[in-house]
């Protein structure tokens, strides 16, 4: 049964984390999930302060390369079907496993993954793997995580703060642009995560907004 809770500063979002991991001793793979801008990578990069052992394993490092994309895909990108779910589904078995391997991240300056750029050992743990479609009941990973979060978020909030990001980072020339992606893509991935019921299927529910 997930536990939800209200909108709260970030420190206390992560305290409420902290207090729940506690309760449980079997805890190696945790999935942050939730829709695009909710502030999964936020919480992450704050619960990894106060977990020293901890690895942030991002979803975006699955992300099929553009080459390897059509144009009508390129369009779509960060939808489902633009990552490449079966290897992070050999990934992640390799890593429930071995407790050790090496994992893509995403190069943010060439918009590509980055193979083998995050290592993982056995003094590593808890494993936070962060990323929107984890826990979708079609890529069938939800028995792979021993802990399941859900970073819940208006949904007018998360797209604002996409589309600040996708031209803070120069994913899109200008702010129209970024508003046409948000609306043609973004919005779209978003419902599809809230109508595959994914709140309801995890630990915890923390709010950002």
């Amino acid at each position: 049964m997930s536990h939800e809770v209200s909108p709260l500063d970030l420190e206390s979002q992560v305290a409420i984390v902290l207090e729940a991991l506690r309760a449980r001793n079997d805890v190696y793979l945790i999935a942050v999930v939730g829709i695009p801008g909710s502030g999964k990578s936020t919480l992450c990069a704050a619960l990894a302060q106060r977990l020293p052992a901890a690895r942030v394993l991002p979803m975006d490092g699955y992300h099929v390369p553009r080459s390897e994309l059509s144009p009508a895909d390129m369009r779509r990108r960060g939808a489902p079907h633009t990552f490449d779910e079966r290897q992070l589904r050999a990934d992640l078995q390799a890593l429930r496993r071995n407790h050790a391997g090496s994992f893509p991240a995403f190069d943010h300056a060439k918009k590509d993954p980055e193979p083998r750029a995050i290592h993982v050992t056995r003094d590593h743990a808890p494993i936070l793997i962060e990323g929107n479609y984890l826990l979708l009941r079609s890529w069938g990973l939800e028995d792979l995580f021993d802990f399941k979060i859900f970073v819940a978020c208006d949904i007018q909030l998360a797209m604002a703060r996409v589309q600040s990001r996708l031209v803070d980072c120069r994913i899109v020339p200008s702010v129209e642009a970024a508003i046409q992606q948000v609306q043609t893509n973004d919005l779209l991935n978003a419902h599809l995560i809230l109508q595959d019921n994914t709140p309801t299927r995890v630990d915890l529910i923390v709010s950002q907004g």
